[in-house]
């Protein structure tokens, strides 16, 4: 409940809630967005949010045609991170996710995160891919599509990127700077360019990086 009091204390957070709600965000209860959304809407996109959103920091959100923006529970979404979504595909954020700094999510097919999922900052996931035939300009080309999917309770490292039609398994972990091309199986530490399983995910088990990623 918006009272007086709450307005005079926190007057942006207020603000912020008030107004993306008028443009259009089903915004769940007990947001707090203290940094800004640049907010962009055309077709009928549609952004939803459970409890709790957090936004310190300035954002961007892009939706178009019938894309739809679907975030859980107490999701942090940080500094300078992009979500676009397009086409008729679904951004699906799970509860308790950690969307880190800079992170660039790009769902032109359907892209889900499971729930308790950290990315750390520099991440850029995408569901699409451009025409490389020759004979014309590569920008010219139509792109393609593939769906995206990460499992609940994964952890992928600072500067990874994760291509279209990849599937990352519960509980994996991926290590900083990878490039995923390929299926990691659950519970699997992996990292490299491209990146592949190095051993199973144990008690104890190490998250370093080593020679071993080639």
């Amino acid at each position: 409940m918006m009272t007086g009091s709450t307005w005079a204390r926190y007057p942006r957070v207020m603000f912020n809630a008030w107004y993306f709600k008028r443009r259009g965000i089903d915004l769940g209860p007990y947001a707090w967005i203290s940094g800004w959304i640049d907010l962009a809407l055309a077709g009928r996109a549609t952004v939803s949010t459970g409890t709790g959103l957090f936004v310190p920091r300035t954002i961007e959100v892009r939706g178009n045609d019938d894309g739809r923006i679907v975030i859980g529970d107490h999701v942090t979404v940080d500094s300078g991170a992009r979500l676009a979504v397009a086409n008729k595909a679904t951004l699906q954020v799970g509860d308790n996710v950690g969307i880190g700094p800079y992170n660039i999510l790009n769902a032109f097919d359907d892209l889900s995160i499971g729930k308790d999922t950290m990315l750390g900052p520099f991440i850029n996931i995408n569901c699409a891919d451009h025409g490389i035939e020759p004979g014309t300009p590569m920008r010219l080309q139509y792109g393609t599509y593939g769906p995206v999917t990460i499992g609940e309770d994964c952890w992928l490292g600072a500067g990874v990127i994760v291509t279209k039609g990849v599937s990352i398994g519960d509980g994996a972990v991926i290590g900083a700077g990878s490039v995923v091309t390929c299926d990691i199986p659950e519970f699997t530490i992996a990292c490299g360019v491209p990146a592949r399983v190095l051993r199973e995910r144990t008690e104890g088990a190490s998250t370093t990086c080593t020679d071993d990623c080639g």
